[in-house]
């Protein structure tokens, strides 16, 4: 597994298919992570609210691909607390590099917030990624936490479609926490990629035969499940 702030993208950054963290109808972990001024802001701060919390970086394709329906689902539900939680970069290159200190990552955070017009707070989380490690590390996860702070849905992969039919039905507890994706277009891939520089570009077409077969055996995984019934 490559260190947490990684200084070129690669398969080892994380597991297709291996969502670790808070499963649906477990009580959402704690965690401490920081307002652009600098203010500490913990999951219990929040609790008696409905809270979405997605993650994202400015290197991140799915994100962007996801900033603006997502921005536009929290106006949908104003009594939801909307939060992008900005982590480590997903593809860092030459031009970009991996965070060096938090002054450096909140510098970058602000560049996403202006960057994709965030409507939602932005959280920072701290150098280690001790929020992100916890919740699954996926560079564009999705948790939605209940006003007793327990999770009642999350996905691997972001989406503003399921995400918001679930808001739509939230009081049952929903298990199925993989999203199949076909990958976000090229004409955002590349570009966003090529913040980090043409090295990040390089590697993540290097890493592309393989994500796709990842993705692939997990989507198989899933219908698999789903089909016999059991727990997802």
């Amino acid at each position: 597994m490559l260190e947490y702030n990684y200084a070129r993208y690669s398969l080892d950054a994380y597991e297709i298919g291996k969502f670790s963290g808070p499963k649906p109808g477990e009580m959402a972990a704690d965690f401490v992570l920081h307002t652009m001024a600098g203010k500490e802001v913990r999951l219990a701060d929040l609790k008696g609210k409905w809270v979405v919390l997605e993650t994202g970086s400015y290197t991140c394709p799915m994100y962007t691909n996801n900033s603006r329906p997502m921005n536009a689902l929290k106006a949908k539900f104003p009594e939801v607390e909307f939060l992008l939680v900005y982590v480590r970069e997903a593809h860092p290159g030459s031009r970009l590099g991996p965070h060096t200190d938090l002054t450096n990552k909140t510098e970058l955070a602000r560049k996403t917030q202006a960057a994709n017009k965030e409507t939602r707070e932005v959280l920072i989380d701290d150098i280690a990624g001790t929020m992100h490690r916890a919740y699954g590390a996926f560079p564009n996860l999705v948790y939605v936490i209940n006003p007793e702070g327990r999770v009642v849905y999350r996905l691997d992969w972001s989406s503003a479609k399921l995400v918001e039919a679930f808001l739509r039905n939230r009081e049952t507890i929903n298990t199925a926490d993989h999203r199949q994706i076909w990958g976000t277009p090229p004409w955002i891939m590349v570009p966003i990629c090529l913040r980090g520089g043409w090295n990040a570009v390089w590697d993540l077409a290097i890493a592309m035969p393989p994500i796709i077969w990842g993705h692939a055996k997990a989507d198989v995984a899933h219908l698999l499940k789903r089909s016999s019934g059991k727990p997802q």
